[in-house]
């Protein structure tokens, strides 16, 4: 990775990738946006340039360590698995006729939120609005993959089963090509 392609800055979830016991992350940015979210300290005579206004010391030593621990080649295998998984994810929701989209280079699968709140906290989704989405992180499995579709197919034959209620449009929130819906699915 380089900041030779036209990209503003990258982001990194470490609790997620690296399994750390506390959220942690880093943020990388061009120098040109820093100013954006920089404020002078005057009694330190220097820019604070984190996010929070503070620095908790113990999550860089978490990252050292997970970064550490697993090495440039584990860190390969571990974020190419997570791709797979999510293109996996995807593939298996559009098969099921369940809208869903996937940035590239990207382990986060937005979908149409299912319509049970227990089905949502069993499988413990994120949700917005008319949307939810799955983060594959290193340790989900295929099998999981399989589970999750499998009940989220069982439970959509459920809600939609009499026609009375359809799937939602999200052709807006997730583009027309990524959605589903009775009006977008054969385009």
């Amino acid at each position: 990775f380089s900041f030779k392609k036209p990209i503003g800055s990258v982001s990194v979830s470490a609790h997620k990738l690296l399994g750390s016991s506390m959220p942690c992350g880093i943020l990388i940015s061009r120098k040109m946006h820093m100013t954006d979210f920089s404020t002078n300290i005057e009694y330190i005579a220097t820019l604070d340039t984190t996010i929070s206004g503070s620095r908790n010391g113990h999550t860089p030593i978490f990252i050292w360590y997970g970064l550490n621990l697993k090495g440039r080649i584990g860190l390969q295998k571990e974020v190419n698995n997570c791709l797979t998984n999510a293109k996996y994810l995807r593939d298996g929701l559009n098969k099921a006729g369940i809208s869903a989209m996937l940035n590239e280079s990207s382990i986060v699968v937005v979908f149409e939120r299912p319509l049970d709140r227990e089905f949502i906290d069993y499988w413990q989704l994120s949700f917005l609005g008319k949307m939810a989405h799955v983060v594959l992180m290193p340790h989900v499995t295929m099998k999981m993959l399989d589970d999750f579709l499998s009940d989220l197919v069982r439970k959509r034959e459920i809600w939609y089963g009499s026609g009375e209620v359809r799937p939602v449009c999200l052709a807006e929130e997730i583009g027309a090509s990524n959605c589903a819906c009775s009006i977008h699915r054969n385009h």
